[in-house]
């Protein structure tokens, strides 16, 4: 039996696509870890229901009844005052906490702006202000796309440089993060960045299928050739396995501390937009895709799709379109603060080639997940 009396991990996000194989992986990484889990639902049960339903899902059968008694869930709620909790259950958690791992996020790219704002933002807050009561390491996970409409090299220790914002998710999640590194001076913080994330590059196992995966599936469907973006636009991918593996090792480091890490394929480890096109017509068996400037897209294509096109295909290219400016982006990610807390270990971004035939295959698999796999 684990004590009681050692201090635990907060996560929050824990339900999320890389939530719950970060939970998995702190489970894998220390047979000591205690974590507690902050779980939105309609009641406590309701919330035991949904992180015992996470465990199941990410734990191997024969360690799950060892994963239970060291994980704990609390039903919270981060848009209202002590996370929801009476005075009572807040104050046992700051005492019982002695790190948190913040991932929780409204990742709507369609969210009003003071919608995305009362999660993203106040809700951060909320955690890193529960964070100083509880002496508490914060570990962030904010997102590479801070970044915004920028091009060019985008170095770590860059945030706010006047860009602007093609979604309330990209500004309220640089606003958040303007408002972590505020209080480097002040708490042990670390900041995260991942670019676009898939799933795991040896299993291809994801629960999240959007962004890079929406127009992957229209166009392995054969609905879709046309592509907005330059065939030789660089494309960000990490795999989720990647980015669990650097957050777990650096956030042992003191030395992470105070600064920002991009979880990011970076300049040499990108694929161009042509290259996963390629990957993906041999898989599927469909004919190359064809390339249009998104200006032209915009301005063309979108009546076209707009008047011409009805029911499920309409549906489908409609949906997507608030993914399509992350085809044509012209970002280079800067890895050196990465690179170097990461070296010696062995852990690193592999080309997309090695791994994305198993993605493909996951998709199939699960027709996109709505089997189980």
């Amino acid at each position: 039996m684990i004590s009681d009396t050692s201090p635990r991990t907060l996560v929050t996000g824990a339900t999320g696509f890389l939530g719950r194989e970060i939970v998995a992986a702190l489970l894998a990484d220390d047979s000591r870890a205690q974590l507690t889990l902050l779980i939105r639902g309609k009641d406590d049960g309701d919330s035991a229901r949904r992180g015992e339903a996470l465990l199941v899902a990410v734990v191997a059968p024969e360690v799950l009844a060892n994963a239970r008694d060291r994980v704990r869930f609390v039903r919270a709620d981060l848009e209202r005052p002590r996370f929801g909790l009476d005075e009572a259950a807040y104050r046992a958690l700051v005492v019982e906490t002695g790190a948190v791992i913040h991932g929780a996020a409204a990742v709507s790219f369609t969210l009003p702006l003071e919608e995305a704002r009362a999660i993203n933002v106040e809700g951060t807050r909320r955690v890193l202000d529960f964070c100083a009561e509880a002496g508490a390491r914060l570990d962030y996970i904010g997102t590479a796309y801070v970044a915004g409409e920028r091009s060019g090299r985008v170095l770590e220790g860059e945030l706010d440089v006047g860009q602007s914002f093609r979604n309330t998710y990209e500004q309220t999640k640089m606003e958040a993060e303007k408002l972590v590194q505020s209080r480097f001076v002040s708490q042990p913080i670390a900041v995260f960045r991942p670019s676009i994330i898939v799933g795991d590059s040896s299993t291809g196992r994801t629960s999240s299928f959007k962004v890079l995966y929406w127009p992957l599936k229209i166009y392995g469907s054969g609905l879709w050739r046309v592509v907005p973006g330059r065939a030789s636009t660089p494309v960000d991918i990490v795999p989720s396995d990647f980015v669990v593996q650097a957050l777990v090792h650096l956030r042992k480091s003191e030395r992470s501390l105070g600064r920002v890490h991009h979880l990011t394929a970076g300049a040499e480890r990108s694929a161009t937009l042509g290259q996963l096109s390629s990957l993906a017509a041999r898989f599927f068996g469909v004919k190359p895709a064809i390339f249009v400037e998104p200006s032209f897209f915009v301005r063309y294509a979108r009546p076209l799709v707009d008047r011409f096109t009805f029911g499920r295909i309409k549906r489908v290219l409609t949906t997507g379109r608030v993914y399509t400016p992350y085809l044509s982006l012209e970002l280079a990610f800067d890895t050196t603060e990465t690179t170097r807390g990461l070296e010696g270990t062995g852990i690193t971004v592999p080309r997309v080639e090695t791994y994305f035939e198993t993605l493909f295959r996951y998709c199939r698999e699960t027709d996109w997940g709505k089997k189980a796999a």
